[in-house]
């Protein structure tokens, strides 16, 4: 369970790759193997706009998970802009809270949670 003092952060995932993750390992998005590491925002208005501009044209449902940044087991640093941390690793079980989806509209154009 999450420190109720840790930072928080949201990572955008496709519903079925959560899905397909087994429930009893850490988590890896796919940019852990392609980039080295997972990208995450601080603010959900941030992730909305990165889910427009760079998933708008991914199909199928998406999740926002919620991460306890002090719960993780893996490094997280910023690579220059405070608002988007990236964490240098998977993201273990016990430090991701609420798993939201993110509803979109008609022309797929994601909404605010």
């Amino acid at each position: 369970m999450p420190a109720t003092n840790d930072p928080i952060a949201y990572h955008l995932v496709p519903a079925s790759a959560w899905e397909a993750a087994p429930a009893d390992e850490p988590f890896r998005p796919a940019s852990l193997a392609t980039e080295g590491f997972v990208h995450l925002t601080h603010r959900l208005d941030d992730l909305v706009e990165v889910a427009n501009t760079f998933y708008r044209d991914e199909p199928g449902p998406h999740l926002v998970l919620t991460i306890a940044l002090g719960s993780l087991g893996s490094p997280w640093r910023y690579d220059g802009d405070t608002r988007f941390p990236h964490v240098y690793g998977p993201l273990d079980r016990a430090a991701i809270g609420e798993v939201l989806a993110i509803p979109r509209d008609a022309t797929d154009t994601y909404l605010p949670i």
